[in-house]
């Protein structure tokens, strides 16, 4: 049996043909600054050769698919843990589906429940019986959603002797019709439901007292099928519905309370049908179960009367899985999509610790993502546990720690792009540190060190956002000042109340206050995220700002056509141009328009099913996987075709579009200056990373203008993904928004961005039903002075 994995000439991406030899059965951490190439070894060699192997000898690949390395040896089963599978998580999926928990506790109650008589029906209990996606276990009423929506009429009608089309066009308050650049709202559906009325003989004009009663019951509740409008109430829970789905809470559908949503009366808001909602275990029916933090129900378990059952057994070890890798403050009802990269990581891990796999390759992207720094040994430790199950873990990292933790370390480099991509160091962390051609390498020796602000700019308490009441998830009705004009971290173990407080309190508060001053770039995409309004909290000090813009780690574009260049907009610059040079249309530049190849539909790729659920990609031979038609690529622009520019990186573009475009030369430095400049401008934004999403929306934003003031941006940690150097360079570029008088709001666990910031509120002291206290406030020095701050130990 082979000892180590050793890679000859891997060659894919920016790697230039290198030779790489990782120890099995140990820990090895990869390294170096964004976009050397880490991931291009890690996934796009390491793990896709495996999966190819396993496929080709379960009979279901293609013989040709290319490897992109001379050989690889020593190779055994790949399980891939990155940052990105949340693209792959369902809507519906939740931590309970996810880690199959959900369906253990179904058994659990089908098995012990207990039912009062004048619920018990007769017949057995069975799993389907509580899961609210079954037939057997939904609610009839709201159909497993656990909530309804109702009208009042009173307020929906109003004055009765107004007509008809105004009460209907009263709806529309709020929302936008808009053709040709100008607001037709009311023409537009005063339009269609005088079309309507003309159908089943009614008058647009006439009041509605004046309705007789089938005509009314007509006008309320709809009858006659028609494609304009089937009746007022239906109209204005359709609409409401739309508003919601849009975060659009100004309009007089959402604030004049005649659609209200509440938990459905039938079922209670739990979504199950009567069986389920009655039968209980220790006085708790499942719901209440599952809606319960992590640890809260591992505790429950451990107490209860059945807590010698086999199933209760088996239900807290995979409980007790979950808190050793951080996420005792989720609940089993928790939705994967509001999971931060980091969350959806560990719960990942967890599963594969409940699987109990050994004698695999398991390959993680920054697994101390999201974890404060009294976590990150727990992890480590449960890492190393893999690995004395007789597995291998390769992981991409850059924290200190777990770089001290691990038996081998690769770096890559030096720079990143086409200025990356060799290797520069393989073996010991104790070797290492005295590598001179790293850039990470000096950091760890001390011979560099990361900016630390001594000076912090003072609080103006005229200029403050006083937040009170907050009291969402684990908040406990706690008031909070966020002073303006400085940066301001938020820390706090996980789970402690840092987003509650920030995304899921202010973020919202102030969406409803700006409207039209609020930039969230997840609303341009149509990210589904299910959003309400935030009430009962009062917030002053909104007047003070021009403007809010959200940059989180959410992904960008959801096609596989779009790209990193197309998202921020420099790619129609970059078209303009192309066209301009051939007189040709700018769609003959996109594979999206007229110049996308049509057999692939532009993706370059032709995707084949192998059977199980699984894909594998081929190149198209129509287009040679360039994914556009031969007449776009026969235009070139100094010599390079429309596809050479997208496989350009950003630091390479700048250099190409110096003498032919400021606009474009203008935003790719801003992309530079975020540490993107080794991205191509090609790359999927699928395969972007959550760091690399979140700098890539800062670089959109900032492209427009630096020199602007009064702004609030809204970050959370903008750290993943960097490097010490890329870091240095985050910090600096955020320095200097607060300098031009914004202010910057972090969710933050690395300690150096937080010793960088004038001012740090720390939520804890636990996290769950632990946290949601404000624990310390004040500058970085004052934290590391107090002795109740936790961060503060652990600043520079």
């Amino acid at each position: 049996m082979e000892t180590s994995i050793k890679v000859t000439g891997a060659r894919i991406h920016n790697l230039k043909n290198i030779d790489i030899e990782i120890p099995k059965g140990k820990l090895t951490v990869i390294t170096g600054v964004s976009g050397s190439g880490k991931s291009s070894l890690a996934f796009d060699t390491l793990y896709e050769e495996g999966k190819r192997r396993y496929l080709m000898f379960s009979n279901t690949v293609f013989d040709d698919v290319p490897t992109y390395a001379e050989s690889i040896t020593g190779l055994s089963p790949t399980v891939a843990v990155e940052q990105r599978i949340t693209r792959q998580s369902n809507p519906r999926s939740t931590v309970g589906t996810r880690t199959k928990i959900g369906n253990l506790l179904a058994a659990f109650f089908a098995m012990y429940g207990i039912r009062p008589a004048e619920h018990d029906d007769g017949m057995p209990l069975s799993m389907e019986m509580f899961q609210k996606n079954s037939a057997k276990g939904m609610c009839v009423r709201c159909l497993g959603k656990g909530k309804a929506v109702s009208v009042n009429e009173e307020i929906l009608l109003g004055d009765e002797s107004r007509a008809i089309v105004d009460v209907f066009l009263t709806i529309m308050r709020g929302m936008h019709v808009t053709i040709d650049g100008t607001d037709r709202t009311r023409n537009y559906h005063g339009g269609k439901f005088a079309t309507y009325c003309k159908e089943v003989g009614l008058s647009p004009t006439q009041p509605l007292n004046s309705l007789n009663e089938d005509e009314r019951q007509l006008f309320l509740y709809g009858g006659k099928y028609t494609d304009y409008f089937d009746g007022l109430v239906s109209w204005a829970i359709n609409h409401y519905h739309w508003m919601m789905g849009h975060k659009r809470f100004n309009g007089w559908i959402t604030t004049s309370g005649c659609v209200v949503e509440s938990a459905c009366r039938r079922c209670g808001g739990t979504g199950l049908g009567t069986q389920a909602s009655f039968t209980t275990i220790d006085g708790k029916n499942i719901t209440a179960l599952e809606r319960m933090y992590i640890s809260e129900l591992y505790l429950f378990l451990q107490q209860s009367t059945l807590a010698d059952t086999m199933l209760a057994k088996r239900i807290a070890i995979n409980l007790k899985c979950l808190m050793d890798v951080g996420l005792h403050h989720l609940a089993l009802t928790r939705p994967l999509p509001t999971l931060s990269g980091g969350e959806v990581q560990r719960l990942f891990l967890a599963s594969y610790i409940i699987a109990e796999m050994d004698s695999i390759i398991f390959i993680f992207d920054e697994p101390t993502i999201g974890l404060h720094e009294v976590e990150k040994q727990k992890l480590i430790d449960i890492i190393q546990a893999i690995i004395k199950r007789g597995n291998t873990v390769v992981a991409v990292e850059h924290d200190i720690g777990f770089m001290q933790a691990a038996d081998y370390i690769i770096d890559l480099g030096p720079y990143a792009g086409d200025y990356g991509g060799e290797r520069i160091f393989q073996g010991s962390y104790q070797e290492f540190m005295a590598c001179s051609g790293s850039q990470t390498a000096p950091y760890l020796s001390g011979a560099l060190s990361l900016p630390k602000k001594t000076a912090y700019k003072s609080v103006n308490n005229t200029k403050m956002l006083r937040l009170s009441r907050c009291s969402i998830h684990n908040l406990r009705n706690i008031s909070v000042d966020i002073p303006l004009g400085l940066m301001v971290g938020v820390a706090g173990v996980s789970g402690s109340g840092k987003s509650s407080l920030v995304n899921d309190t202010l973020v919202p508060k102030l969406r409803e206050l700006l409207q039209n001053k609020f930039v969230d770039y997840n609303e341009e995409d149509e990210t589904e995220t299910e959003t309400t309004p935030v009430l009962g909290v009062k917030i002053r000090g909104v007047e003070h700002i021009k403007k809010c813009i959200i940059v989180d780690q959410k992904p960008i574009g959801r096609t596989s056509k779009s790209y990193t260049a197309t998202y921020t907009g420099v790619f129609d610059k970059i078209r303009a141009l192309f066209a301009q040079a051939s007189g040709l249309p700018p769609g003959f530049f996109t594979v999206n328009g007229k110049g996308g190849c049509r057999p692939c539909g532009g993706t370059g790729e032709r995707n084949f099913h192998v059977g199980e659920g699984n894909f594998m990609c081929v190149a198209c031979e129509a287009c040679g996987g360039t994914g556009f038609i031969e007449e776009a690529l026969a235009v070139k622009l100094d010599g390079k075709t429309i596809r050479d520019v997208l496989d350009m990186t950003v630091t390479a573009a700048l250099d190409f579009f110096a003498e032919k475009s400021n606009a474009i030369t203008k935003m790719l430095h801003t992309w530079e200056r975020v540490g993107m400049g080794y991205i191509k401008l090609g790359q999927n934004t699928k395969t972007v990373s959550g760091g690399e999403a979140q700098r890539i929306k800062l670089a959109k934003e900032l492209g427009k203008s630096i020199r602007v003031k009064d702004n609030v941006y809204i970050l959370d940690e903008p750290t993943t993904g960097l490097s010490f150097s890329d870091s240095a360079k985050l910090i600096a570029l955020l320095q200097e928004l607060v300098d031009n008088g914004n202010t910057v709001i972090i969710t933050e666990h690395d300690p150096a961005l937080l010793t960088n910031c004038d001012y740090v509120i720390e939520m804890g002291p636990g996290g769950g039903s632990d946290g949601g206290y404000v624990l310390a406030t004040g500058t970085p020095a004052e934290l590391k002075r107090n002795k109740t701050s936790i961060i503060g130990r652990y600043l520079l």
